[in-house]
């Protein structure tokens, strides 16, 4: 009798182990952003786009390590801003929010996201006012009351939240809309054997100094890349948790061109060229390509296969012909 009920139990066990996965999986579907697995509903969500400082003054940032895609580039005196996307998942502080640039503002309409953003360049707001986006402006107008100020009214002190960013998509009736801009392709992390063995990583220098100096090193264990800032870890403003990437671009596009004694400067986002890619502890040269201004960015490879990332977070510097960077 003892043995039949042991055999029974081990039978339910196994049964339960074998069908338990695929039902829980059949729950889940590909993000659209990011290829994270979530459950249906929050798959195909309006993105959010958010501007956030990186001056040294504004660190540590809140609210990167729960972006699907950041972008980083050149704002003014060399110093690297970022423009972190988001799928809406419950992020209770994003910030220090800051102004936006027409480089940003091309990035972000490739989701037709919503772009939250303290003011910005005058060929950066003309440019979001003329496209079919939500401009979500935190300094003034009527959204602004999705922003508020912590730590004073410096210009580094301007923060907002996930749920001030729906509130902010459903006054601009967007929350419901579903958006169809082209995902990349997204697989799981290779076995840990797969994974390339030693200290691999990358530094890139902007031009803004010690102080803004960028470097990253694989993690073969957990198949991420750290994010070190300055010469130290880059941490959440809340958790203090070091920040990671999944996967890591340098996107190598033409000179940057100063466009006044302010030293604001375009940079040439649409076209085509090289840009390194780092996934698994490799790096590789791929191509970029974005037609126009709404055509996504797509990266493949030199043999013309379109990249496959791993599931989760993609990391862009964008990385102008006369900055340095350095692969190990």
């Amino acid at each position: 009798m003892l043995k039949q009920t042991t055999v029974a139990i081990l039978l339910a066990a196994l049964m339960g182990g074998i069908f338990s996965y695929p039902v829980e999986a059949a729950t889940r579907t590909p993000r659209r952003l990011d290829g994270v697995l979530v459950p249906p509903g929050q798959a195909n969500q309006w993105p959010v786009a958010v501007m956030i400082d990186n001056h040294t003054a504004s660190r540590p940032q809140a609210g990167l390590n729960k972006a699907s895609i950041v972008y980083e580039a050149l704002a003014e005196g060399g110093i690297p801003r970022f423009m972190a996307v988001f799928a809406q998942p419950k992020i209770s502080l994003i910030g220090p929010v800051r102004s936006a640039r027409p480089y940003f503002v091309r990035y972000a309409a490739e989701y037709r996201a919503g772009l939250a953003h303290a003011g910005g360049s005058f060929d950066a707001l003309n440019l979001l006012r003329s496209l079919r986006m939500p401009n979500i402006e935190g300094i003034k107008g009527k959204t602004a009351q999705y922003f508020y100020r912590r730590g004073g009214g410096c210009v580094h002190c301007l923060f907002t939240d996930s749920k001030l960013m729906t509130r902010a998509l459903k006054a601009a009736k967007y929350y419901r809309k579903k958006p169809t801009f082209r995902p990349w392709k997204f697989k799981v992390d290779p076995p840990i054997k797969e994974r390339r063995v030693g200290k691999h990583g990358a530094t890139i220098d902007l031009g803004a100094g010690a102080a803004y100096a960028i470097r990253y090193e694989y993690d073969r264990k957990k198949n991420v890349y750290k994010r070190f800032t300055g010469g130290r870890a880059q941490v959440d403003r809340l958790t203090r948790k070091q920040l990671t990437a999944k996967n890591v671009v340098l996107l190598l596009v033409p000179k940057e061109r100063v466009l006044d004694r302010k030293g604001r400067i375009a940079l040439n986002t649409i076209g085509k060229g090289k840009a390194i890619l780092l996934k698994d502890g490799y790096s590789r040269t791929i191509k970029w390509q974005k037609k126009t201004t709404y055509g996504r960015t797509i990266f493949s490879g030199l043999d013309g296969n379109e990249i496959v990332f791993n599931r989760g977070s993609v990391w862009i510097t964008v990385v102008p012909r006369g900055h340095r960077y350095r692969l190990f």
